[in-house]
């Protein structure tokens, strides 16, 4: 059961040698990562003017999320990390923040207009994502975006009539599940717009990827739409085969 402390520890001392790109071997390389799964995710958001990734670690998708917002401002647990990314991102249009792993202390009321995370907060417990729930919804532009990658593995912690318990292969949140996210939207005002279920080492569809958007004035909380995607890991091993063969394709030169 990964808490805030054991998070804090684990990322502390971690071999940070390949710098977060060790996780997207699966993908096919972390570019095909940006270019097949994150970014058709996030693309009518962006650009945009304040852009929050939450739990950067050394900034594998920061670089990416940079030329995409004005500015940018980091917020991670481990003070190495952001170090990290202060020296490699440098302070023009970027702010840093260490946070408590439970808030966005630092960053000011209804200052952003995307807020992003992706693979890190997997980690995270039912208790650190409410809280951060509630913290969104108060960073947020009214109208504000976000996309918050985080686990549904409680749904499948504990075995049922029809299936074994799944093993916990990747350190997730044992408690955390995409239904306890929607309601602690809904009790703290944020509109859980869009959640998409995808399988993560298993069949069972064990991460999630939430959209939630603060609402405007007099805008109306709806039910969130839900959608199980047991394709995602095919579709992106799809586009990278379609990628690789017209980049194998020899370019004609002009005629002149």
């Amino acid at each position: 059961m990964p808490t805030v402390t054991e998070n804090l520890q684990f990322w502390s001392v971690y071999d940070w040698k390949l710098e977060g790109n060790e996780w997207n071997v699966g993908y096919g390389g972390t570019r095909a990562a940006w270019q097949f799964a994150i970014l058709p995710r996030i693309q009518r958001f962006v650009p945009c003017d304040h852009l929050l990734e939450l739990a950067p670690g050394h900034g594998v998708w920061t670089e990416y999320l940079r030329p995409l917002a004005r500015r940018v401002t980091l917020v991670d647990l481990t003070p190495r990390c952001i170090e990290f990314c202060r020296s490699k991102f440098g302070e023009e249009n970027m702010s840093y923040v260490v946070n408590d792993g439970r808030t966005l202390a630092g960053v000011a009321d209804s200052t952003i207009d995307f807020a992003f995370s992706w693979h890190s907060l997997v980690h995270a417990e039912h208790e650190v994502m409410r809280s951060y729930v509630k913290e969104i919804c108060r960073v947020l532009k009214p109208g504000g975006m976000g996309l918050i990658h985080h686990t549904n593995y409680g749904e499948f912690a504990a075995p049922r009539d029809d299936r074994p318990a799944v093993p916990n292969d990747h350190w997730r949140g044992v408690d955390m599940t995409a239904e306890k996210f929607r309601n602690d939207c809904a009790e703290f005002g944020l509109q859980c717009v869009y959640q998409e279920l995808v399988p993560w080492g298993s069949l069972e569809p064990v991460d999630c990827f939430s959209l939630v958007q603060r609402p405007r004035p007099g805008q109306q909380l709806r039910p969130a739409v839900v959608d199980e995607n047991p394709f995602f890991w095919q579709h992106i091993r799809l586009g990278l085969a379609l990628d690789c063969r017209y980049r194998e394709v020899p370019v004609p030169i002009p005629a002149t």
